[in-house]
Order: C-alpha cells, then structure tokens, then sequence
C-alpha cells in the first residue's frame, strides 16, 4: 500500500444540509467531490512524480477499466496498463476510416472528425471472443499458486480502443478463459506490440497479490477496524496500517530463509516474539475509563440526533 484518498460522497460537497457535518469532520473546504479512478489518477501521479517507486504496471478491475479517461491518464504518464472491462466494451478489429465532413456554406466550418459512410461498427469484445478459431486460444501457467498451477486459455490480438464514438489507441484484447468453466475475462492492455504473451498473461494475475495485500491489511493490521470521524483521523490511521504493512513486509523478506513465508505467519512471529504488554490494575482502570469516555460521547451525540428528529416530526 502507498497511498489513501478519502472518498467524499457528492451529495457531501453539493448539499448545504451537510455543511455543518464537513465542518466537524473537519474536512478542508478546498477538497471537491471526485470519482474513484479519479483519486486513483491522482495517487498514480503522485507515484510517478515522486519517483519514490520504479514501476511499469498499472493492473485494474473493469471499474477502473471502464473509464476511458483513467486509462489514457495512465498511459500519459508513460505507463502500461492491464485493465478488465466489461464484455460489452467496444472495438474496431481494424481502424476505421474518419474523416472531416465539408462544410456547406452555413454555420460554422466542421472540425470534428467522424466515421466514413459504410465503415464497420465496433464491436463488443465478447463478440470478438466468440468469432475466435479454436486455434487461436493457447493453455497458459499464469502463476505458481498455494494449491498448484493457475492454468487458463488465452487469445491475444491488436484491436483499436472506441473513444468518444470515434477511433481511439491501438491496444491489446487479452482474453482470459476458464479451462473448467469457461467463465471469460476480457482486458484492454496498451504494452507496446513486440510484448510477449508470457507478460500479457502474468499481467492478468497480478491483480491477486492486490486483493491480497488489502486482504491482509484488513484481517491483520486493522485497517477496517478505524473508530475516527475525522478527515486528519482517518488519514492518521490508514498512514499506520500503511507503515505497519511495509513494516511486516519487509520481515517476510528477512524471513525468506522459511520456504513460501506469508504475511500472515510473520505476524504470528511477532505476536510470539515481541515482549507482551504488563498490566496493572491502575492501567486496566486507565482504560476502563478511556473506553467509558467514548461511549458516553457516542450517546450524547446520538441521543441529540434523536432529540432533533422527534422535534422536526413535532
């Protein structure tokens, strides 16, 4: 993990009922509702500015994967991306002919290039899928996981991305499918023409160690287990779970003498090693009260809520 943003629903921005709320929160009054592959823009720029980390990869799900503008703001910053859409995605098979209608003596002057008469309709990657030759798809190892072997079939080909209607980057269709159940996944890659399929199908994977890493900062460095309403609170806690992460990763890498150590088992080892805690009865009253104090804020705070509510129905 590298960086958090705060997603701050619109209705929180527009909506002056909320005002009051943002105060409290103490969320800054410059921040303005955005979408998520927007603050993933964001946090991806920041990276690649930073030059804190050396990277080439950007793997998404069809979220991210579906929002033409994140994908060319990816690839602006110079890097590759592997991106699941949805199977109804469009793509040319081959570029299709544009150009700038005359202009008929009124009005202004066209400028905006459209499709030729009769040029071919794009067509969802699905379709693209299923006109395959069977000869087109190969078995591929995608990756050495914890029961074996991750197999699947693969096709790969060069299609043209639809962007506003009109013809939009030469791309990669990578289509990934079960050898059991034939479940499809379809992904747009932007790598370079000469980039072997043996990349393209480790690409398709990488997406694991991700829900992997979220995974684990959730079940073992609490990272969903915050109790802040605060804008500077949240980002207090989120900026620990990221340190305690990098912290327990770089000890799974100090511990590769163990065969296949987990995050996981390196907390275990912690847990093991590192000196417990002594408590006293002064310090079990400390926080006796510590908790007391918190719960006694909550009820005030939903007890006036409450209050509020019986009154406007009144």
């Amino acid at each position: 993990m590298l960086d958090r943003r705060w997603s701050v629903p619109v209705e929180w921005r527009t909506d002056h009922v909320y005002a009051a709320r943002r105060r409290q929160c103490g969320i800054p009054p410059e921040i303005t509702f955005k979408t998520k592959p927007e603050l993933a823009q964001e946090m991806i720029t920041a990276v690649v500015k930073s030059q804190a980390l050396r990277c080439r990869w950007v793997v998404a799900d069809e979220a991210f994967g579906n929002n033409p503008g994140f994908l060319d703001g990816v690839a602006g910053l110079g890097l590759w991306y592997c991106a699941e859409v949805p199977h109804s995605t469009r793509v040319w098979e081959e570029r299709p002919a544009t150009h700038i209608p005359p202009w008929r003596g009124r009005g202004r002057r066209p400028q905006r290039e459209r499709l030729v008469a009769g040029a071919p309709e794009a067509r969802t990657v699905l379709g693209v899928a299923a006109a395959l030759p069977a000869e087109a798809w190969t078995r591929q190892t995608i990756k050495e996981g914890s029961q074996g072997p991750m197999v699947a079939e693969f096709a790969a080909m060069r299609v043209v991305a639809v962007r506003d209607t009109l013809a939009g980057p030469d791309v990669w269709l990578v289509l990934r499918r079960h050898v059991e159940t034939g479940e499809l996944k379809t992904s747009l890659c932007n790598a370079p023409v000469d980039t072997a399929l043996e990349t393209r199908v480790r690409m398709s994977g990488m997406r694991w160690p991700i829900e992997t890493c979220f995974e684990d900062g959730k079940q073992l460095l609490g990272m969903g287990d915050y109790e802040v309403r605060s804008w500077t609170g949240w980002h207090h806690h989120m900026t620990l779970v990221i340190l305690a992460h990098f912290f327990v990763v770089r000890m799974s890498l100090r511990l590769k003498k163990a065969p296949a150590v987990t995050l996981p088992q390196v907390v275990m080892v912690l847990a093991t090693v590192l000196p417990l805690r002594e408590f006293d009865t002064q310090l079990a009253l400390d926080m006796l009260t510590y908790h007391q104090r918190r719960n006694h804020a909550a009820y005030l705070s939903h007890r006036k809520r409450r209050i509020a509510l019986a009154t406007q129905r009144e």
